[in-house]
């Protein structure tokens, strides 16, 4: 779909796609994934204050968040390594998704067992394995959504998924918020573990691969070969699964596909895990500044949501206003933010789309700065929760869609995981700077250093500009054009 077609797309069609259950399926997914990041951020971070533990070791304790900006590490095992009992395409994604959300259980009760203030290191340590098996969760869910959603799609799951994300955050945020006023840290806690065991049933409501299933049909019908680099290691596979069509029309698509990633040895297990997936991003031209880019995008945008609980609550917010904002008109100006996105996704070039979401992230820090000024002022929480939940929807909802559309569709997992990692690296490296950062410039300081940290990635669009291929291929398709060997 080029620049003209999405012109001539009409916004009720644009809407419709929204209603669909695929998209709802993905919306779901995302509050599952975004979930547990503020419990071992943000809401960690408001218990640890709370607590008595200083202001610099609770930054120090940010870096709890390495385990998302090394995902990638993790994510070749996931999309290579079938689980007992996995034998489709289909079942390998759930299953791997419940172990890790069963997990996530486990570990959440963990935390809230212990208080802070008498065991701060076991606690570091339940907090960093939650962050592990959120990380990993999230390598599942990103794939999860590529695949199950057709091509005219993913635009929408693109902002039905941050839109998702952003909600569970604010579950995490706010409503720990809300639950620690009335009632402990502690519950909530047990509360959220009990939040992590409902969301596998959201993962067992999964019955098709829609995605793969379309491109299979594709590649049938243009008689698509695979690349010469992956023909030899999966042709036996691909006869196998070619073998079994006549038998279940049906499920032949997520078989074959199975089959063609299903490595027979170690030796091809080590192609299709590891050199496969990197060698085919490294092949594209300006591949390291793509990467660059990504690593800096969100830098500013992160840097401010790290300490912005421990903000509102030392301005003089207490937990129940802070709460009811957020999760008042919080969610509201979030599901605005994201639809906002997705609808600009589909209407506008994503290299148009990626400047102006750029732009609104640093422009919404300046509202922190102004907050600092004007202090425990009501109506100046709202507006900035308010600007800030707009424009980080819109600026997520373009940035996951260029994320998708940088992916080869068979190295899903581990190609979208590198590429998040990636996004998520400058929060992690720097986060654990934000409190000594705080407490050497004050708050205004602070909060207009980040909002100059997201100058360089707007610098770097110049030079990615080139793979921003609207005119070749659909930036919301998650697929790119075969390169020419």
């Amino acid at each position: 779909m080029n620049s003209s077609e999405k012109k001539n797309v009409s916004w009720l069609e644009t809407i419709a796609v929204y209603l669909q259950w695929p998209i709802v399926q993905v919306f779901l997914l995302g509050i599952a994934s975004g979930f547990p990041l503020l419990l071992t951020g943000g809401t960690l971070s408001a218990r640890l204050f709370e607590s008595g533990i200083d202001i610099k070791t609770i930054g120090i304790l940010a870096s709890i968040g390495l385990p998302y900006s090394l995902k990638f590490l993790a994510a070749p095992i996931i999309d290579a390594v079938h689980l007992p009992g996995a034998k489709s395409h289909l079942a390998h994604r759930k299953s791997w998704t419940i172990l890790l959300q069963v997990c996530l259980v486990c570990t959440l009760f963990g935390m809230a067992c212990i208080d802070p203030a008498e065991d701060i290191f076991l606690l570091a340590i339940l907090a960093f394995m939650t962050a592990v098996f959120s990380a990993m969760q999230d390598i599942v869910i990103d794939a999860l959504r590529i695949e199950c959603l057709k091509k005219d799609e993913q635009g929408a799951g693109s902002a039905a998924t941050i839109a998702g994300y952003r909600i569970g955050m604010l579950m995490a945020g706010a409503g720990a918020f809300l639950i620690a006023h009335f009632y402990s840290w502690q519950l909530v806690y047990y509360i959220s573990a009990a939040v992590m065991l409902a969301c596998i049933g959201i993962t067992l409501s999964f019955t098709r691969l829609r995605g793969i299933e379309e491109r299979e049909k594709e590649r049938e019908e243009n008689k698509d070969p695979l690349d010469a680099d992956t023909q030899t290691a999966s042709d036996d596979n691909a006869k196998t699964a070619e073998s079994t069509d006549d038998h279940d029309d049906k499920k032949a698509p997520c078989q074959a596909e199975a089959a063609q990633t299903k490595p027979r040895n170690y030796k091809e297990f080590f192609y299709t895990a590891v050199i496969g997936p990197f060698s085919d991003f490294f092949k594209r031209d300006g591949a390291l500044s793509i990467l660059l880019f990504i690593a800096l995008f969100k830098l500013g945008d992160a840097m401010a949501s790290t300490l912005s609980g421990v903000f509102y609550l030392d301005l003089g917010f207490d937990k129940v206003e802070i709460a009811a904002i957020q999760k008042g008109v919080g969610v509201v100006a979030i599901l605005v933010g994201t639809f906002i996105g997705g609808l600009i996704v589909k209407k506008m070039p994503i290299l148009k789309a990626l400047i102006l979401g750029g732009i609104l992230q640093i422009v919404s820090n300046f509202g922190f700065v102004w907050l600092a000024h004007q202090g425990a002022d009501v109506t100046g929480l709202t507006v900035v929760i308010v600007i800030e939940n707009v424009t980080g929807g819109i600026g997520s909802a373009v940035f996951v869609a260029y994320l998708s559309q940088l992916c080869n569709a068979r190295f899903t997992a581990t190609q979208y995981a590198l590429l998040s990692s990636l996004s998520s690296l400058g929060r992690t490296l720097f986060a654990s700077t934000a409190g000594m950062i705080q407490a050497a410039n004050g708050w205004s300081m602070f909060f207009a250093i980040t909002a100059v940290m997201g100058v360089p990635g707007m610098l770097l669009i110049y030079f990615v500009q080139k793979n921003c291929r609207d005119e070749k291929d659909d930036p919301e398709t998650g697929r790119l054009e075969e390169e020419k060997s």
